[in-house]
């Protein structure tokens, strides 16, 4: 099987399981970078062999082990979803998952990025930056709401298909209800056009099949939608998508540079966290409102319990 074909073939199951476009992406790039290593290994080896080889190189490389792991299940998921084989027995060298602390900006920090951060290329990108501070989101759940996803009267949103592909919902700040609705306007406005000019909305696979009209729904609209319409690289049409990441990425460095601030965006997601933590809130319902599995992964966020030992330093000084 060429290259070519086999990531033709492992787009086309991609597909069909509706996975997201980036994880695509990121399935290919690793398939690709697999057979390029593959033909410098002896012939006669095993998918097991081949596979082993190839992790261990990257543990070799030193790449971390959420890089090594996504490599992993690329892998596999063509070896059994793709080719219908079944791997067993990979003994391969195994990058260690580092035990490290989520680092976490001041309430300091975070009050002057707020007040200093500013709108990029005419997004809304100061509203989105509180969003994910004030709801503790990921930097792509703001950008993926869409209109059906808000609702002012309950003061919430609703987060579908996050990671793990689960839905939740989030209590909205009263103090953004105003910002939201302005913002529900402008998405209007590109609605609008949109209709007008016979532009659809992108919409998960299912539902462009299922229901066709609901790309020209005002439920199914974007909150904040892209400036210009692009291409759907799957299906090749003209789409109106939402705001993109690097928008958000590129304003906050640039915030961080005017005030001599090292943060990045999932770190307000930290931030979230561990300042409702500190200030005494419910963990189980920190816990929900992030989309964590596991309540201990949510406490990770408080280190209350080693901030309560007293130093012996202290100790000799009384």
């Amino acid at each position: 099987m060429t290259s070519s074909q086999a990531e033709q073939l492992l787009r086309n199951t991609i597909r069909r399981k509706h996975f997201s476009l980036s994880t695509e992406e990121t399935y290919v790039g690793w398939l690709l970078r697999f057979m390029r290593y593959v033909v410098k290994l002896p012939r006669g080896l095993s998918s097991e062999k081949k596979l082993e080889a190839f992790l261990t190189a990257l543990a070799r490389d030193e790449v971390s082990a959420s890089t090594q792991n996504q490599a992993f299940n690329a892998l596999l998921f063509f070896y059994q979803q793709c080719l219908g084989q079944k791997l067993e027995g990979i003994n391969a060298l195994r990058a260690k998952r580092e035990a490290t602390v989520r680092r976490a900006p001041a309430v300091a920090e975070v009050r002057r990025l707020l007040a200093d951060v500013r709108d990029e290329g005419a997004y809304p990108v100061r509203l989105v930056i509180k969003l994910i501070y004030g709801c503790g989101l990921r930097i792509t759940e703001p950008l993926a709401l869409r209109v059906r996803d808000v609702e002012l009267l309950n003061s919430r949103l609703i987060i579908r298909r996050a990671k793990g592909g689960k839905d939740r919902v989030v209590a909205l700040p009263c103090s953004l209800a105003g910002e939201i609705k302005a913002q529900l306007e402008v998405a209007r406005l590109t609605w609008q056009r949109d209709v007008a000019g016979q532009v659809p909305i992108k919409l998960p696979t299912r539902m462009e099949k299922k229901y066709p009209r609901s790309q020209w729904s005002w439920n199914w609209a974007w909150l904040f939608p892209q400036n210009a319409p692009c291409r759907d690289p799957r299906s090749g049409r003209i789409v109106r998508w939402h705001q993109l990441e690097s928008t958000v990425q590129r304003a906050v460095r640039s915030s961080c540079r005017r005030l001599g601030l090292e943060i990045l965006p999932h770190e307000l997601r930290h931030a979230y966290a561990t300042h409702t933590l500190n200030a005494g809130q419910n963990p189980r319902a920190i816990q929900q409102a992030m989309g964590h599995k596991s309540l201990e992964t949510t406490m990770g966020y408080l280190h209350a319990e080693a901030l309560g030992v007293r130093s012996p330093l202290e100790l000799l000084a009384a």
